[in-house]
């Protein structure tokens, strides 16, 4: 049995932790004995401690940067435990420190690239240089789609065979059950953190141009963020108080989707998230910007609506389009939920993760 050390630097749940939960859970137990490691008990560990997974934390706070007492901490916990695997989630520190210290197999899970296209072409050397380096600290890196990959091969020079495309998986379970017999509202939502990337600024903007159009309707805006505050403002500002919710963080993302009829993302930058494909999973038409992988899911007027970002005109339009067409809507909603089942339930990820683990003591 292979030790594998899943690394997280948060302790709530948001995309990457529930990918590192999924895996844990329902990869072979004959095969793999997984330990989370995360900065601070946070809310996460009761999920853990529920689901029976073996979690250690390191101290590292909840700013997301690994500090150096964390660092230090997590190098003892590497060092003195030998793991197989390595899988780091959310930074290069602990393929630094497994390298150092073990012959795990390394592997670095950029779940979704920090940066524009735009941000990419600009990017001073130091910064370049940064990005490059990481590729030598480990023995594979994951990505969540193609685009990403491309990337890093073409702009920061990583070998294509060392890069491997992980598309996230759900499982292929029952849904919820959810009462929409009394909503009076067509609710079009979002779900993401309230941050600069899920730009949903752009969601507000498009809700004044909407009230225009039609008054049936709502905006719920589910997350938590450093911009919550401006965006509370810009709803003021624009008195849409009575229109634009700002709902607070979702602990069960898949049942808040399906209280929307419209799943609308914003961002500006984007691996391939998991509200998208838990919208796909509960037919839930999709709006999303045309950034990152997002395209290799959403295929435009077929399983979902592609807009250009930061363009709340395009948005509006693509929501008036779906507002107005119900055989759209059934369409859409058919279509996305028989792309789920036939690429993006949790057993095919697992099966590409399971390949890549198999090579430890190869490398």
């Amino acid at each position: 049995m292979k030790k594998v050390l899943l690394t997280l630097n948060n302790n709530v749940i948001s995309g990457i932790e529930m990918f590192s939960i999924l895996l844990a859970e329902k990869s072979d137990k004959s095969k793999y004995d997984f330990t989370i490691a995360i900065p601070e008990k946070g809310d996460i560990c009761e999920v853990l401690d529920e689901k029976g997974i073996k979690y250690i934390t390191f101290h590292n706070g909840t700013t997301g940067k690994y500090s150096l007492s964390g660092i230090f901490n997590l190098f003892k916990i590497i060092f003195t435990s030998k793991y197989d695997i390595i899988h780091a989630q959310a930074g290069i520190a602990p393929c630094i420190i497994g390298k150092l210290v073990n012959n795990a197999l390394l592997i670095e899970h950029k779940h979704g690239l920090d940066f524009t296209i735009e941000e990419i072409e600009n990017m001073n050397y130091i910064k370049k240089k940064y990005e490059s380096i990481k590729k030598y600290f480990t023995d594979f890196t994951m990505t969540g789609c193609k685009a990403d990959k491309i990337i890093l091969v073409e702009k920061f020079g990583y070998n294509e065979n060392k890069v491997k495309v992980i598309y996230n998986g759900l499982e292929d379970s029952k849904l919820p059950e959810i009462n929409k017999s009394k909503k009076e509202k067509f609710i079009i939502g979002t779900i993401g953190r309230l941050t600069y990337q899920k730009a949903q600024e752009y969601l507000i903007d498009a809700a004044e141009l909407f009230i225009r159009e039609n008054d049936n309707f709502e905006f719920h805006i589910y997350g938590s963020g450093e911009l919550y505050d401006k965006y509370k403002n810009m709803i003021i500002e624009k008195r849409l108080e009575n229109k634009v919710f700002l709902k607070g963080y979702s602990s069960d993302t898949l049942k808040t989707i399906l209280e929307f009829d419209i799943f609308v993302l914003t961002s500006r930058y984007e691996g391939i998230p998991y509200v998208v494909i838990e919208s796909m999973k509960a037919g839930i038409p999709v709006i999303s910007t045309d950034v990152g992988g997002i395209n290799e899911v959403i295929a435009n007027n077929e399983n979902g609506l592609l807009i250009k970002k930061e363009d709340p005109l395009d948005l509006m339009n693509k929501i008036l389009i779906i507002y107005n067409s119900e055989e759209m809507r059934i369409r859409l909603s058919q279509k996305a939920t028989e792309d789920f089942k036939n690429y993006y339930t949790l057993d095919k990820t697992i099966s590409v993760i399971d390949s890549v683990y198999s090579l430890v003591n190869q490398n």
